[in-house]
């Protein structure tokens, strides 16, 4: 019987070594902690295949919350394997042409985060405001059924590129909308989710180009929207007659109770005004 007590860095360090001992001889296997949105951290495992220059970092939350559920670690390790085996990247990505906006510039895109609890990292990466967000930008390297792999576009990169924040912007703002494509699907009887079509920092479509005016149309009338998290948001319509009080009570718990801490977007409800065809916040 496997114990029950590992804490999570004992656990982590458990599947390293399990992972390793179960793969191929050319894939390397190692701990690594990335720093994430909302000034988080995280520890996954990246798995780096010999000639290949891209390689996936499975994160471990998920699979200690299965351990302490009940889990076996040998059934964990060969669902981590399983997992790699459907993400894993089949040859190397041209970083050169990272170098150069010209090759690079049709695969900028945009994503929302919130300002106040990314204050240090919005000194190092360009930014621009909306309400109370930060718009920040970043290079869509893969886009697949498994996931994304981006890259956080730095101060450094325009110094790079020779462009300015406004180049960045105006290149984001055209390859957002058709990169990921607006995606507004019914959640209940009145609760629609609106995200992009990878379901990946999707929160951002709110700039789209007559997105706002598409949800109106689809809600009935003016709506509110719960920021759910940086991959979505819920609009609710004002004719439901829930109160703004009790929505942002609902974003909070949202949360608290449902969100690791680097996904969280708002604590509150925002609300879209047709008349003015703008969020007012």
């Amino acid at each position: 019987m496997e114990k029950r007590d590992m804490t999570y860095i004992e656990f982590v360090k458990e599947m390293e070594f399990k992972v390793r001992e179960r793969m191929q001889p050319d894939i390397q296997v190692e701990l690594h902690t990335t720093a994430k949105n909302n000034n988080t951290r995280k520890v996954g495992l990246v798995l780096m295949q010999k000639g290949i220059n891209m390689s996936p970092t499975i994160y471990m939350e998920e699979f200690y919350s299965r351990y302490l559920d009940g889990e076996e670690i040998s059934v964990l390790v060969q669902l981590v394997q399983d997992l790699y085996e459907k993400i894993r990247v089949q040859q190397s990505y041209p970083f050169q042409d990272i170098l150069s906006f010209q090759k690079i510039q049709d695969k900028i895109c945009y994503q929302l985060i919130q300002r106040s609890a990314n204050k240090e990292l919005l000194t190092q990466i360009p930014y621009d405001e909306y309400l109370d967000f930060a718009v920040v930008y970043y290079i869509l390297l893969e886009n697949t059924a498994f996931g994304d792999a981006t890259l956080l576009i730095r101060n450094e990169h325009l110094r790079q590129w020779k462009v300015s924040q406004k180049d960045v912007a105006e290149a984001a703002q055209r390859n957002t909308s058709h990169l990921l494509p607006l995606d507004i699907h019914p959640l209940t009887d009145y609760m629609y989710i609106m995200t992009n079509s990878a379901r990946s920092l999707g929160a951002a479509v709110i700039l789209y180009p007559d997105a706002l005016e598409e949800a109106l149309k689809k809600l009935g009338g003016n709506f509110y929207l719960l920021p759910s998290s940086i991959h979505e948001v819920i609009l609710v319509p004002e004719s439901h007659g829930v109160r703004r009080t009790q929505l942002d009570v609902m974003v909070k718990e949202v949360n608290l109770k449902e969100l690791e801490e680097s996904e969280v977007l708002s604590d509150h409800a925002y609300y879209y005004s047709g008349k003015e065809k703008r969020v007012l916040d």
